[in-house]
């Protein structure tokens, strides 16, 4: 039997690499996008993912009978790739995530919580590993783990964006390369040393990629965004939304609800401006080093927003869908001032 001081080493060893990544990954963004809380949630989801995991393979291993190879090397990946890459729809599909940065780091974070229990689960059934043995199992499995999932959350808040939604065909690309990446890596037939190394030399640079195109989307949205909701507070303000494309398709909607739901509309489209300028100079004041301090205001305007969404009903806020925030970044914007 291992000693309990000899399955400490061990697992430190085989966790180490993923979580040393990780804590490079949340330093490395400037913006810090990603709250501790949520990082910190997404390494718990992953260690729960792992513990449904092994039951699911227990089961899928008695049931593929002479098959086990291809379950091995098929069904596995495509089932903890699914499980995994099912938070992270959850994450972008309620505004957690709105950049390729923090889906970076939310799916590694998760990664590297599924890597965690999938080690200590393996202490029990490998009985005298050797310090290689757990070495790649740190820079290679675990590291594998964190990158397909990473990958998954790149894509899909990639994708997210670019289609202004972030339903389920955001995820299927990442997905499918995440599956193909685990299963290639399961069938390998490069040896372990081997697989492990092309792991840490390819995963740090994807990632450094992924941070500077992530970080320069970022910037352009911040400086064309921000001007762009200024220009069309500064609008409202003087009273031209009327001459503006979007008050003419306002004024069109009279026809179609009374006058009280049309004049929350406006209310709304005014809130959604306030509350995305406060965002964008929180981020850009994060960016330079500063904390903002929680503004009571920003909280009831959120809820203001909340009540009129209600009594503009589910017909209105279609119909106002083109002026009014609703996209996957949209929403994310408002969890960065504290929504939740």
């Amino acid at each position: 039997m291992t000693s309990w001081t000899g399955a400490g080493t061990d697992l430190a060893i085989s966790v180490v690499p993923v979580f040393v990544f990780l804590v490079l990954l949340v330093f490395l963004d400037s913006y810090k996008l990603i709250p501790m809380r949520q990082t910190l949630r997404s390494i718990a989801v992953g260690c729960g993912v792992a513990v449904l995991c092994v039951g699911v393979h227990a089961l899928g291993f008695r049931l593929s009978g002479g098959a086990r190879r291809y379950y091995g090397g098929l069904g596995i990946p495509l089932i903890e790739e699914s499980l995994k890459g099912a938070y992270v729809f959850w994450m972008t599909r309620t505004g957690r995530v709105g950049f390729m940065v923090d889906g970076a780091i939310a799916g590694f974070a998760l990664g590297a919580g599924f890597s965690l229990i999938e080690n200590i689960y393996y202490l029990r059934i490998i009985e005298g590993g050797t310090l290689l043995v757990w070495l790649l199992r740190g820079c290679g499995t675990a590291m594998m783990h964190g990158g397909t999932t990473a990958i998954v959350g790149i894509l899909a808040a990639h994708f997210a964006s670019r289609r202004g939604g972030a339903g389920a065909p955001a995820l299927i690309p990442g997905l499918a390369v995440a599956v193909v990446i685990h299963s290639v890596y399961n069938f390998s037939p490069l040896s372990p040393p081997y697989s492990a190394a092309l792991i840490l030399a390819l995963l740090p640079g994807v990632m450094a990629l992924v941070f500077r195109s992530s970080e320069r989307s970022l910037e352009e949205w911040l400086r064309e965004g921000f001007d762009a909701d200024i220009e069309m507070l500064d609008t409202i303000a003087k009273g031209g939304l009327a001459e503006t494309h979007a008050g003419r398709y306002l004024e069109s909607l009279r026809r179609s609800f009374t006058p009280e739901v049309v004049a929350d509309m406006f209310c709304l489209i005014q809130l959604s401006l306030e509350l995305a300028v406060r965002a964008k100079g929180d981020l850009l004041r994060r960016e330079a080093g500063f904390e903002s301090p929680p503004d009571p205001e920003v909280k009831r305007k959120i809820d203001e927003m909340e009540y009129l969404r209600r009594n503009i009903g589910r017909a209105g806020l279609l119909a106002l869908e083109p002026l009014v925030a609703g996209s996957a970044r949209d929403i994310w914007q408002l969890r960065l001032l504290g929504y939740q």
